[in-house]
Formats: C-alpha cells, sequence, structure tokens
C-alpha cells in the first residue's frame, strides 16, 4: 500500500509540473563605455625641439624660446628665397665657438624637418 501511494504522489506530483511554463529571464548586464585617454600628438614646437635636445648638448643650455626663433629664422629665409648657404652664414655671423657648429646645425636639420618641412627637398639639393 505504501508503494502504490507513493507512486500516487509521483504521479501527481509530476503532473502538477506539467502544466507550468519555465519563465527565463534574461538579463542584459551593460557597463558605461570606456574612453580611451588619447594623449595629444605633440605639435611641430615640441617636436623640433625635442630633436634639438637629442642632436645637440648644448640646446639644452639655451632657453625654448630662442630656440624657437633661431628655427623660425631658418624658415624665413627660405620663404624669402634665401639658400642653405645664407642661413650658414647668418648662423656664423653670430657664433661664439667650436660647440655652435653642432647646435647650428642641429637647429637648421629640425626646422626644416619640423617646422618647414616644405623646404627639405630644396635644402637637400643644395646639401648635395
Amino acid at each position: 500500500m505504501k508503494t502504490k501511494m507513493f507512486v500516487a504522489f509521483f504521479a501527481v506530483t509530476l503532473l502538477a509540473g506539467c502544466g507550468q511554463k519555465e519563465i527565463v529571464r534574461e538579463v542584459l548586464v551593460t557597463t558605461p563605455p570606456t574612453v580611451a585617454e588619447t594623449t595629444p600628438a605633440p605639435n611641430k614646437f615640441d617636436q623640433y625641439l625635442e630633436a634639438l635636445y637629442s642632436e645637440s648638448a648644448q640646446a639644452r643650455t639655451w632657453p625654448e624660446a630662442d630656440l624657437l626663433e633661431l628655427g623660425t629664422i631658418v624658415c624665413e629665409v627660405f620663404d624669402n628665397g634665401g639658400t642653405i648657404q645664407e642661413v650658414i652664414e647668418i648662423f656664423a655671423d653670430n657664433s661664439s665657438g667650436a660647440y655652435d657648429d653642432e647646435l647650428y646645425s642641429a637647429i637648421i636639420a629640425g626646422s626644416v624637418i619640423f617646422l618647414c618641412p616644405e623646404w627639405a627637398e630644396y635644402v637637400q639639393s643644395q646639401l648635395n
């Protein structure tokens, strides 16, 4: 008798669950978008100064304003139809020693690479 009751109980329990629908709830978890921090690209003046500092130890002893002014002068000479020889003469007239040659070479190269790259081919053609 106990077995019949157990089977009957088991059957009723199974049948009781047959009519129910299983509800599945989907939960969409979102996280706020992460914004990658971007570092601004260095401007041409910063690149010019960094080039000078890496190419000439003497550049670190000069004020940035003076280095930027000299770089601008190089570009202005070319803008006004000048030659690399004229730039060299300007620097030679203002040179105070042997170390200046390294600094002035770095200024000319840095100017043409970063401040006025439109003159790079022109300067290269004069050096060949």
